[in-house]
């Protein structure tokens, strides 16, 4: 069996180009489609993966920026998507678990559609954009009630015996209609807002969210047919040496499912079910794109593609996501602009917080001051970035901040990532270093070495200022 690729190889043979995006005179698109697809890692063929079937979004990719390093602030749904939709971190918007209401805590803030609608647009939603039916239902946000936003196990199952408990099966692929699908549905209804709202003398925003590759893996049977023959090879699950505790999580987000039960594996059929789910979501999102250019919209309409986080799939011996590792905190991000042709791919760190003043600033749309990402369209490529994320423990604490006990933070810059863990009373607990460069998995904490000391030293100086904000 031929071991597998390390998770962010295929960033280095991907042909990165530097920190940009197009030319300052390229048009202001008139039209937003804003995509957000549920665990998606960049286990896509645009990244340069060996094994993805995602034709629709390596298509895209030469009319759009590919950020190969393109990091959320923390690697959760409800508190990444806040960031995402706010252009703040977690400790300005105040959501680092699941359970937050932005707007209660934020009654004031503004939200990414909603810049959008305060300037003209009709803004619209269907599927999963904030997390939680409280954030989505914003009555600020859309000019328009969103649509299929909630769902239950008869949504995510087709199968009668796996509708019976919380975790069923952890993987089912099912050969019958394919419109019972919650995803199926929520790209058809929003073909059917593309319809509409195309006939409209506004300008318009919609944002369309997908579940799938989110856990249970379920899709119709023949995206799990398509990797029949793919060897996966083995993932090294190996725990980091040199690794505090903290810095890990039970996997429990996947423990439970009647068939992984409570141990920790490395199963290639949930690799390939996992990668038949990002290959189903590829197709549902081909076919909003494909009706764009048959309404004429496609040259003139802004297109935004990211995962709301990454995903472990054995890497460190983890599965799924909640932790400050490349695996769950790097995910997919893709941008075009008006017109088409402005292919490349960029190299730097960028942020999620980025996403509002660039998509803001690509239309002339005013954007809030207080944003803490900055337009990718008018960094200068020749300084340093830095990206930051950060993650509370224990594993509780995603659903009870009472729980928390500790928060790390991180930060990554083109080679290394940094990490301090702090106690509630805001003491230094723990620090990792990682050198990306030379070990892409992060299987060796560096942090205290001597030969590391100028980067570590450089890297605590900036993580300060983030943590102090």
């Amino acid at each position: 069996m031929k071991p597998s690729i390390p998770f962010g190889a295929a960033l280095l043979a991907a042909g990165a180009a530097p920190l940009g995006f197009c030319s300052e005179k390229a048009p202001k698109p008139r039209n937003v489609l804003f995509i957000m697809v549920d665990d998606m890692r960049p286990s896509l063929g645009c990244y340069g993966d060996p094994y993805a079937k995602t034709p629709a979004l390596d298509t895209l990719a030469k009319d759009a920026s590919v950020y190969l390093r393109a990091y959320c602030q923390q690697a959760l749904s409800g508190p990444s998507r806040a960031s995402i939709l706010t252009g703040l971190y977690p400790g300005d918007n105040g959501v680092t678990e699941l359970n937050t209401w932005i707007r209660k805590k934020n009654p004031d803030l503004v939200t990414l559609p909603q810049a959008f609608r305060e300037a003209g647009y009709h803004t619209a939603s269907v599927g999963k954009t904030f997390h939680g039916p409280r954030n989505t239902l914003d009555s600020l946000s859309w000019s328009q009630a969103p649509r299929l936003y909630q769902y239950g196990k008869s949504d995510e199952y087709m199968e009668t015996y796996n509708r019976t408990g919380r975790k069923a099966a952890s993987y089912e692929f099912h050969d019958g209609p394919e419109e019972d699908y919650l995803d199926v549905r929520i790209c058809s209804e929003a073909l059917n807002c593309l319809d509409s709202l195309a006939k409209g003398d506004n300008p318009f925003f919609l944002a369309v969210g997908f579940l799938k590759p989110h856990l249970p893996f379920c899709a119709p049977k023949r995206f799990l047919d398509m990797y029949d023959e793919v060897d996966f090879g083995v993932t090294d699950t190996a725990r980091i040496s040199g690794a505090p505790l903290l810095a890990y999580h039970d996997s429990n987000e996947l423990r439970g499912y009647v068939d992984v039960g409570h141990s920790v594996i490395d199963d290639s059929m949930l690799k390939k079910a996992y990668y038949a789910c990002t290959t189903f979501a590829d197709e549902n999102i081909g076919r909003l794109i494909g009706r764009l250019k048959e309404l004429g919209l496609y040259e003139d309409t802004a297109i935004v593609v990211l995962g709301d986080h990454g995903y472990h799939t054995g890497e460190q011996g983890l599965w799924c996501k909640s932790t400050n590792y490349e695996a769950a905190c790097r995910a997919p991000l893709l941008i075009k602009g008006a017109g088409s042709g402005q292919g490349m791919k960029v190299d730097q760190p960028v942020e999620f917080t980025d996403v509002f003043p660039t998509l803001t600033g690509m239309c002339g749309v005013s954007a809030p001051e207080n944003l803490r990402g900055k337009d990718l369209l008018t960094l200068d490529e020749r300084g340093e970035h830095y990206a930051f994320s950060q993650f509370p423990r224990p594993y509780a604490a995603l659903h009870r901040a009472s729980a928390r006990t500790h928060m790390g933070y991180a930060v990554r810059d083109s080679r290394w990532r940094y990490i301090e863990w702090y106690d509630l009373e805001g003491r230094l607990v723990e620090t990792e270093l990682y050198d990306l460069q030379e070990n892409l998995l992060e299987t060796e904490n560096l942090s205290g070495h001597p030969s590391v000391e100028d980067a570590e030293s450089r890297l605590r100086a900036v993580l300060e200022g983030y943590c102090k904000r």
